[in-house]
């Protein structure tokens, strides 16, 4: 990240919207550390969440369309889940339930684990993540390097029986806390807070549809709470094999990230445009194509936005419009999925 970035990141965390606080901000009453005027050095790493850029695909953008990429990598675990994370967390420190030597416990083994071990462990807490046995020796390398505490469950109860377990020991741990996503509403703000506006200001207003992962459904319902109303296209994405959101059966896939087999509390169907469900090989052949074509690395759950976002720019109905797709993750961590390994 170069020095203007930086800057742009510290100066857009600092404002904010009249009668809003940014994200990220300091419980009231709390000691606050506000980098000098001009300072391109950011207090804590909290401070590098969002802000993340756009840019445009023209190799792969349909003759006639415009479409953007929104490239959440660039946040500090490489992840939108930073911005959830940060954003529930401080709601928990508001509302009184996680104090100053407190604990969160979360199910979760994908990248929302990882940017709860990142924030939680930089704001001071301790992070206990469960999760069914099974999960690759690097991520558990990874959080482990964080700090994070792995608890592991019977894999044959899948995540039903690691979501018992969370709620057992945030019963057990003194001063614990869950921070269940697919129902906490600071999930879905946050990103009307910030991803959703953003994207509107970086287009200077002119942007005509947005396309949005659906994991937890935070990235989803926010774009869709912010810019709706603004005559904006929000559409969701989730994989063809577990199509809950449009009306199909839960079912096993190999897109992390997207299809957690049911429908979020916080994303009512009817909250969006359109949902577009995607095949698991669709969404490895994009992430290929992004990579040989622009140069960028991301991982499946964005080869499965790309996929829908090429595939709604082809349409009549998007002659002349500016499409963002919202992509969730960083290709990195992902080379030992099928996107990376198969043949030429």
């Amino acid at each position: 990240m170069d020095a203007g970035s930086l800057a742009a990141r510290l100066r857009n965390a600092q404002a904010g919207p009249a009668g809003t606080r940014k994200v990220g901000a300091r419980p009231r009453g709390a000691r606050v550390r506000i980098p000098a005027p001009m300072s391109r050095i950011a207090s804590d790493l909290t401070w590098l969440i969002g802000s993340t850029p756009l840019v445009d695909l023209p190799r792969l953008s349909p003759q006639g369309r415009r479409v953007v990429v929104k490239l959440e990598a660039c946040n500090p675990t490489g992840s939108n889940k930073d911005r959830a994370a940060l954003a529930m967390i401080r709601q928990a420190e508001r509302s009184g339930a996680l104090q100053r030597g407190g604990a969160i416990v979360e199910c979760t083994s994908g990248d929302l684990g990882l940017s709860i071990a990142t924030v939680g462990r930089c704001l001071g807490y301790r992070v206990l993540l469960v999760m069914p046995d099974g999960t690759t020796q690097d991520r558990l390398r990874m959080l482990r390097a964080l700090g994070a505490e792995v608890v592991f469950t019977d894999k044959a109860l899948g995540m039903r029986g690691a979501m018992a377990q969370t709620d057992l020991l945030a019963k057990q741990i003194p001063g614990a806390v869950c921070l269940q996503p697919f129902t906490n509403k600071a999930n879905a703000r946050t990103h009307a807070e910030t991803t959703a506006r953003e994207i509107w200001n970086d287009t200077d207003g002119k942007v005509d549809i947005v396309v949005a992962p659906i994991g937890t459904g935070g990235t989803a319902a926010g774009c869709a709470i912010a810019l709706r109303e603004r005559g904006v296209a929000v559409i969701g994405v989730e994989p063809a094999a577990s199509g809950v959101m449009g009306g199909g059966s839960a079912g096993a896939h190999d897109i992390p990230g997207l299809g957690a087999g049911f429908i979020p509390e916080i994303l009512p169907p009817h909250t969006l445009d359109e949902i577009v469900a995607v095949t698991c090989e669709a969404a490895r052949d994009h992430v290929r194509l992004l990579a040989r074509q622009e140069g960028l690395l991301c991982g499946p759950a964005s080869g499965a936005v790309l996929a829908a976002a090429l595939s709604i720019a082809q349409r009549p109905t998007s002659a002349g419009k500016l499409l963002v797709a919202v992509l969730p993750d960083s290709g990195d961590r992902y080379l030992d999925h099928a996107a990376f390994c198969a043949e030429d």
